[in-house]
């Protein structure tokens, strides 16, 4: 661990270690606390042609999380995060929340920002693959450095400093209509976006516009015993100004479907973002036609158990960069270039709040040659 990481540690562990003593003496009834942690290894056998070329972090990694939250009164609760992952050590939020109506609720501070299914699942114990999809990974997707993919659409969980307008309510007896629209800091960056500025303390706006976005969810409810069980639609956005003088501009939207098949859980999603380049900026390889490119992608998953025991799970997903590359990229990228990947895995859990995971990697790009590899890893939840 870097002297950095550690003093981001240090922090957060004091920072946690103060308001869980001062929740005790203010109102240690109201207190909730919960955690995980895992430990996972990605192998990519070195024989294989082109392997010295995946640029991400392989062998031991951890993941690991610890929450709490305080109920100051009836409406009104904090809560506050710390995550260890492949970014290092952070807050991943420490926020208010204000409940006064089901309908009508804020949230202010650092802010865990809703952005598709998955977000709701983002800790290990959450979701049965070894990796995140290639549209939403953070630090463990081949060829994520910013001289070629530069990472997937949007890295999850997206965290940001701002406030959040939320609510819910249900439309007959089986409907739920749940949205949130907000208002943050935003992303940030100079001809792309940067992702470990969003991660890096200070955590101030490199401009002085804000983005904004929302999210919006049907969630249909069946009876226990239904074949079809129940069913979720989504729909995300966010936009903005990444650059410090504010001229050049993203989108990013995205649709999510999950529902239940009588054992079987089927899950897919679409992510795009369109990123306004610095047509000023120098040393582009290409002619640089549009002023924008293109990040997109999706996936498909299902899963289902095998016994009491183990759960099966597989997954396609696909990434795409479309327009001309950035200044000092590889002489790989193209245009046109995109990532396919195949993946099975299961997860087996002996022991209540315990599992180990195991998955198989195909991975196809385009630009790059093609790889396989695999994942063990360890963790548990409480």
């Amino acid at each position: 661990m870097t002297d950095r990481s550690a003093m981001r540690l240090a922090t957060a562990i004091a920072v946690a270690a103060g308001a869980l003593a001062a929740a005790r003496a203010v109102a240690a009834p109201s207190l909730q606390f919960s955690g995980s942690a895992y430990v996972d290894s990605w192998v990519v056998p070195t024989q294989q042609p082109g392997a010295d070329q995946v640029k991400a972090p392989q062998g031991i990694t951890v993941d690991a999380s610890m929450r709490f939250g305080v109920d100051v009164h009836d409406t009104l609760s904090f809560s506050a995060k710390a995550c260890i992952s492949c970014h290092g050590v952070e807050m991943d939020h420490v926020m208010l929340d204000w409940q006064p109506k089901p309908w009508f609720n804020a949230q202010v501070g650092r802010l865990d920002v809703p952005f598709g299914e998955y977000a709701n699942r983002i800790d290990q114990s959450g979701h049965k693959t070894t990796s995140a999809p290639l549209v939403y990974d953070m630090g463990r997707m081949a060829y994520a450095g910013r001289t070629s993919f530069n990472s997937g659409v949007i890295m999850l969980p997206y965290v940001d400093t701002g406030l959040m307008l939320y609510g819910q309510t249900w439309l007959g007896s089986r409907v739920q209509f749940w949205y949130a629209g907000y208002a943050v800091s935003g992303f940030k960056g100079s001809n792309d976006v940067e992702w470990m500025a969003l991660r890096a303390p200070p955590y101030t706006d490199n401009n002085s516009v804000p983005s904004y976005g929302g999210r919006v969810t049907l969630t249909y409810s069946s009876d226990p015993g239904d074949v079809l069980g129940d069913v979720s639609l989504g729909g995300s956005y966010t936009g903005g100004r990444y650059d410090r003088a504010a001229r050049l501009q993203y989108d990013i939207a995205g649709a999510d479907l999950s529902l239940q098949l009588w054992k079987v859980t089927l899950r897919g999603e679409y992510a795009i973002r369109r990123t306004a380049l610095d047509a000023d900026a120098t040393g582009y390889q290409w002619t640089l036609v549009d002023g924008f490119f293109d990040k997109r992608g999706f996936y498909g998953e299902m899963e289902h158990p095998l016994g009491r025991y183990v759960t099966m799970v597989y997954r396609y997903d696909k990434l795409e960069r479309l327009g001309v590359p950035l200044p000092g990229s590889v002489a790989n990228m193209t245009p046109d270039a995109a990532i396919e990947r195949f993946t099975a895995g299961t997860v087996i859990t002996p022991v209540s709040g315990t599992y180990m995971k195991l998955s198989y990697e195909y991975w196809k790009p385009t630009s790059f040659a093609v790889f396989q590899s695999g994942h063990v890893g360890f963790g548990g939840a409480f």
